[in-house]
């Protein structure tokens, strides 16, 4: 292949290049407002979708509702000692000072089966493996007293949220230990 012929292959390459984007940025040009418009008005339903069902999204209000079942079945869930083989979620209880024994973690935490609890010595410090209601995420705002609201009859016990849970933040996922009075009804 010549000198030549290689720099008109070039040229016609380029040209067809520039024509090709040239192409590109006329139709855009054209149809902008056509799809500018297209997005107004996808955005409008959106929103009167959004309104209609109360500001959330379809996703926000099914996993909200997910989310008060859950609350719910955990407000309900009771501890049974002779359930051996029925779904029961565990938590970590860490007791810094060493200072609980077994029988007294059963005791705090309203487990009527000591034999149920784990415990494991991890760097100096007693960890318990204990039954709980459930799991809560923490939301902003939130307070452990707000929290016991939405699983325990009797918000006295609040305080064993704070007393399992050594920190209670927001975006946090905290234990619900049993309540008082958690013999099966």
């Amino acid at each position: 292949m010549s000198n030549s012929e290689f720099s008109s292959e070039r040229l016609i390459t380029t040209i067809a290049v520039m024509l090709f984007t040239l192409t590109v940025i006329f139709l855009f040009l054209i149809n902008k407002s056509e799809w500018l418009e297209e997005k107004r008005q996808m955005q409008a339903k959106y929103d009167s979708l959004k309104i209609a069902q109360g500001g959330k999204s379809w996703r926000m209000q099914e996993a909200l509702y997910c989310d008060s079942l859950q609350k719910q079945y955990f407000r309900n869930n009771r501890y049974d000692p002779l359930v051996r083989n029925g779904f029961r979620m565990y938590g970590l209880f860490k007791d810094l000072d060493n200072i609980y024994t077994v029988g007294d973690v059963a005791e705090k935490f309203n487990i009527s089966n000591p034999k149920s609890i784990k415990v494991s010595e991890v760097d100096g410090q007693n960890w318990y493996i204990v039954p709980v209601k459930g799991l809560h995420l923490v939301r902003p705002r939130e307070t452990a007293t707000s929290i016991a609201r939405m699983y325990y009859r009797n918000l006295a016990d609040s305080v064993l949220i704070k007393q399992f849970n050594h920190k209670v933040s927001s975006w946090q996922m905290i234990f619900i230990p049993f309540e008082q009075n958690s013999s099966p009804e």
